[in-house]
């Protein structure tokens, strides 16, 4: 009776540590599609802030946030006559890259706060270096 329990329990063992073994449907279906990195940022400075989204997936990126100038003025120099832009630097298979987006330029007819989206014309990408909230002039 002793070793019908011991082998009933060594058996039930075996059994638990094959089904653990077993891959999921999925898992055994294929490699899955890899989720895309994702960068975030955001920052305030004396002229302008923003936040903004970088997502590369397959040597693409896809760009989205806000930016507001907080010197709108009119014209050159009133108050500081810049526009408020992003500057991503993206890493590529063949080194950085520096790319702008959208501006928020109030200073001739624009508005002062901008949303966007838009996908990045910067190919090969492999991921962000840096993200700036800088200014730019027309």
């Amino acid at each position: 009776m002793r070793g019908f329990v011991r082998a009933t329990a060594i058996a039930g063992v075996l059994g638990t540590a094959a089904l653990l073994a077993v891959p999921t449907a999925s898992a055994a279906s294929g490699p899955a599609e890899a989720a895309p990195e994702c960068v975030t940022d955001s920052q305030t400075h004396k002229y302008g802030r923003g936040e903004i989204e970088v997502c590369v997936e397959n040597g693409q990126a896809r760009v989205s946030g806000w930016l507001e100038d907080l010197l709108p003025g009119g014209g050159w120099g009133s108050p500081d006559g810049g526009c408020v832009i992003w500057w991503v630097t993206f890493r590529t298979t063949t080194g950085t890259e520096l790319e702008g987006s959208t501006m928020a330029c109030p200073h001739f007819g624009g508005a002062a706060y901008k949303e966007f989206t838009y996908d990045s014309d910067v190919q090969n990408v492999t991921g962000v270096e840096k993200l700036t909230l800088g200014t730019a002039w027309l």
